[in-house]
C-alpha cells in the first residue's frame, strides 16, 4: 500500500512537472511570435538612417533575423543574427555584417505595435565601441 501511494505520487509530481515544462515552452513559443515578420525603422545615435529588420522562425522554434539598412550617405549593408533572445515584450538580437568585421546589438521593447530600443556596434578586431544610439520600427 505504502508502496503504490509512493509511485502514484511520484507519478502525480511528474505529470504536473512536464505540464509546467511544456506551458512554458508554449508561452516561450507564442512570445517570439509576435516579432516575426518584417519591421522598417529607422536609428538616430553616431549616424542615422533607415532599416528592415526580418525575423523568422524555422520549424524547430528557433527565431533568427536579417537586418538590410542604408546609413544618410546612402551607403547599405546587410547583417545576419548570431542570436535572437526573446523574454516577454523584450527581444535581444546579436547580428553580424557579412564581412565579419562588426557585430550589432539590438535591445527593443514591443510597446504597443513598435519596437523602441537601443543599439551598439563594435569592432570584432578588437571589441572596441564604434556607434551606440536608438532604434524604432513598425511591422510592415
Amino acid at each position: 500500500m505504502r508502496k503504490t501511494l509512493f509511485t502514484s505520487l511520484f507519478v502525480l509530481l511528474l505529470g504536473i512537472n512536464c505540464l509546467i515544462i511544456a506551458g512554458q515552452s508554449k508561452d516561450n513559443s507564442a512570445s517570439g511570435d509576435k516579432f516575426v515578420g518584417t519591421w522598417t525603422g529607422t536609428w538616430t545615435g553616431g549616424s542615422s538612417g533607415k532599416f528592415d529588420l526580418t525575423v523568422t522562425k524555422d520549424t524547430t522554434g528557433k527565431l533568427s533575423a536579417t537586418v538590410t539598412s542604408t546609413n544618410e550617405q546612402g551607403d547599405g549593408g546587410t547583417f545576419r543574427s548570431k542570436s535572437v533572445e526573446v523574454t516577454g515584450d523584450k527581444v535581444k538580437i546579436k547580428l553580424e555584417d557579412t564581412n565579419g568585421e562588426v557585430e550589432v546589438s539590438l535591445d527593443a521593447t514591443l510597446e504597443g505595435k513598435t519596437l523602441k530600443g537601443s543599439y551598439t556596434v563594435r569592432s570584432k578586431a578588437d571589441g572596441s565601441e564604434a556607434e551606440t544610439g536608438t532604434i524604432t520600427a513598425s511591422k510592415k
